[in-house]
């Protein structure tokens, strides 16, 4: 019990007296809870947006894990420039412990991006490079990445695990250009073959996975950018049982706008809007498909000194609808979905450390930081829902970027 409180005193000391600015990591992300589409200072973009690869700098990135995740989601990873000279362009090098969902930083959370479908294969990721050279009037990005598992007992190999665990080859690509002054245009796709095989009769049959996105990031006035962003993915999880193809896909698109405003003393205000649409079609004839018409989101981040930033974000899915259609029916439901994150930085040194807080923390920080939450997280996405506690977790997710 003293050793709790003692590291509970600590670690609000800390928060008091430490520097800290805002970041740009997954936890910073879900702290403000906005889609990271629409956030102009966010390094995780260059997972979607891969010429941005060339603008990152010198950088190393840590993810801790998350308690969603049951912290299964620790990586690290480093942006070099001048790893092999300047000429040679700038590599980025991420180990993961957990394949991150298509298109983006860490695993996804779906409720934090207008439908946007979480990536199920959770195979530990082997290897993921990016590199960024400057082109013509623009800048470059490509990334390869490689997940797989593989199992032999001496009489039979089993590849990927299971369908929704299945090996990944991917391979992207991204350009950027300035449309004028004050216009910045970027184009990315990424595309992943995902397959596995259990038997001559069990195993992927299709397993496409793509992503194309595109947005603009216009500045208007001098505290202000704007960024439209569109973006379509579709996955192929259809496999054989037999000789019986049972066809599985998923596919959706999103579309929107919001505004980046610089306020006060340099914080940051989030304001925006998006439409989305997503369909599943599942075995049996069955097909599942929500639109969002809007998703529309707010995020505050402020530094409440040179050293510690505080962040929040809601997002409220106004009119939200879903539809089950099967073999001699279907079902419809409308309803609104809102969510709500607070997040907090804290910078020590060159390490700039972001972390989600437990709902409950403003309420009582003191108790939290000394192991007594009891704070409750709901999810709704869809017909599924999912509940829990964080338990005596004051920060549920962690991140922290090096820089140098």
């Amino acid at each position: 019990m003293r050793n709790r409180w003692m590291g509970g005193l600590a670690a609000a000391w800390i928060a008091l007296v430490v520097p800290a600015v805002g970041g740009a990591s997954v936890a910073r992300i879900a702290g403000l809870n906005v889609p990271g589409d629409f956030v102009k200072t966010d390094d995780t973009g260059m997972f979607t947006y891969l010429s941005e690869v060339n603008s990152a700098g010198n950088l190393a990135w840590i993810e801790a894990g998350s308690a969603r995740q049951s912290f299964g989601d620790h990586g690290m990873g480093a942006v070099i420039p001048g790893l092999f000279g300047e000429r040679y362009g700038v590599w980025s090098f991420n180990l993961r412990q957990m394949h991150p969902a298509l298109g983006q930083g860490g695993p996804e959370d779906p409720v934090n991006t207008g439908g946007w479908d979480p990536d199920y294969a959770n195979t530990g990721e082997a290897f993921d490079v990016l590199w960024g050279h400057k082109l013509g009037a623009g800048n470059l990005g490509l990334r390869f990445n490689r997940t797989f598992v593989s199992q032999d007992d001496g009489t039979d190999t089993q590849e990927g695990d299971g369908n929704y665990g299945r090996n990944i080859l991917g391979f992207g690509a991204g350009y950027d250009f300035e449309m004028d002054e004050n216009t910045q245009i970027q184009m990315a796709g990424l595309y992943q073959l995902r397959s596995y095989e259990y038997s001559a009769t069990d195993k992927s049959d299709g397993g496409n996975a793509l992503l194309i996105a595109a947005r603009a990031l216009r500045k208007c006035g001098g505290n202000v950018h704007v960024i439209p962003a569109v973006k379509y993915y579709s996955f192929d999880n259809s496999y054989l049982s037999g000789t019986t193809t049972v066809t599985e896909k998923q596919s959706g698109w999103q579309a929107g706008a919001a505004g980046n405003w610089i306020v006060g003393t340099g914080d940051l205000l989030v304001f925006g809007a998006q439409v989305a649409g997503n369909k599943f079609e599942e075995p049996g004839d069955q097909e599942y498909s929500s639109t969002y018409m809007p998703n529309v989101f707010l995020a505050l981040e402020t530094h409440l000194t040179p050293w510690l930033a505080f962040r929040a974000g809601a997002n409220n899915a106004m009119f939200y609808s879903y539809k089950h259609q099967f073999t001699g029916g279907e079902q419809k439901w409308k309803n609104h979905e809102f969510t709500f994150n607070i997040g907090t930085s804290v910078k020590l040194g060159s390490l700039m450390l972001d972390a989600t807080l437990d709902p409950a923390f403003l309420q009582n920080p003191f108790a939290q930081l000394m192991g007594g939450s009891s704070a409750f997280y709901y999810v709704q996405w869809d017909d599924r829902s999912t509940g829990g506690s964080w338990g005596t977790l004051a920060f549920p997710q962690v991140s922290a970027t090096y820089t140098w």
